[in-house]
């Protein structure tokens, strides 16, 4: 099963920088691809550069696809429109995902996106309530549910985000509150292709505080748990991710332990060379 590496821009990044990002990311990418076949890169940016690197994925993409059929000797015409785009965007080398989603599909809901509105500009996944989502937004658990079930009805991975404030960590009620956001966060009534939960500890965010090994296995733990218990039936595959000050320094570790199945990435994301090496240290 290949692991997850996110990239969370969040309000980062222009059109230039964005170039110069996708110019690295392929670079890298071409120079180690035999090393990352085990891993499934999505990238989240702001919402007005979706459009244009889907764009500039598929162009990639086409370019995949050329190679294809020159090594298959058959011409373009011999693949229907909906085989192409299923060999174009199955070829990406990264998938493509939003920072959020409204739970609504349409309505007078000024400056939000719904979920189907992401699936046409080749979202694959969407984050549901981060922290600064739920902080800045004031989001419940009960709102990141609903949205996390709008993304599943648009066929999108919902990566649904959990973690303690550094109060309720000192107070030892982490594991009850962590416990209690997971059971709230997840829609009752979805069926996930896969169930993804990010575990970030809102005290190791962007702080650069990073939780021992045994903190974060503690989690990992709790969310096997909860998996087994509670969503046994309730999707094909589950994935724990951990976010909060990952950086290629420090990736290694905490992908070695058991029960992660991958990484939330921030800051460390914006620069595309820092994220191809922590997708290499699987």
């Amino acid at each position: 099963m290949k692991k997850i590496i996110a990239a969370n821009w969040k309000m980062n990044h222009d059109f230039d920088e964005t170039d110069i990002w996708l110019d690295s990311f392929f670079q890298n990418y071409t120079a180690n691809y035999d090393k990352l076949q085990n891993v499934e890169m999505v990238l989240c940016p702001p919402s007005i550069l979706l459009d244009y690197i889907d764009s500039e994925l598929m162009e990639d993409g086409m370019g995949f696809f050329e190679e294809l059929i020159k090594k298959e000797g058959r011409k373009a015409e011999d693949f229907s429109a909906e085989e192409i785009t299923e060999i174009v965007v199955g070829s990406r080398p990264i998938k493509l995902g939003a920072q959020d989603c409204h739970f609504e599909e349409s309505g007078s809901f000024t400056g939000d996106i719904s979920a189907k509105m992401l699936s046409k500009v080749g979202c694959q996944y969407v984050i549901s309530g981060h922290f600064e989502r739920r902080t800045n937004h004031f989001e419940s658990n009960e709102m990141v549910a609903k949205k996390a079930l709008s993304a599943v009805n648009a066929k999108l991975i919902p990566i649904i985000c959990v973690g303690e404030s550094k109060e309720i960590r000192d107070a030892n009620k982490h594991l009850e509150f962590v416990y209690k956001q997971v059971m709230q966060s997840v829609p009752k009534e979805a069926k996930f292709e896969k169930m993804v939960i990010a575990y970030e500890p809102i005290w190791s965010i962007g702080t650069g505080i990073t939780p021992t090994s045994a903190q974060i296995a503690e989690i990992a733990n709790l969310m096997k748990k909860i998996f087994a218990e509670k969503f046994s039936s309730r999707a094909d595959e589950y994935f724990m991710l951990y976010g909060g000050s990952v950086a290629a320094k420090n990736s290694k570790e905490i992908l070695a332990i058991a029960g992660i199945g991958g990484l939330l990435i921030g800051k460390a994301s914006l620069d595309a060379s820092e994220f191809i090496n922590i997708c290499l240290s699987l």
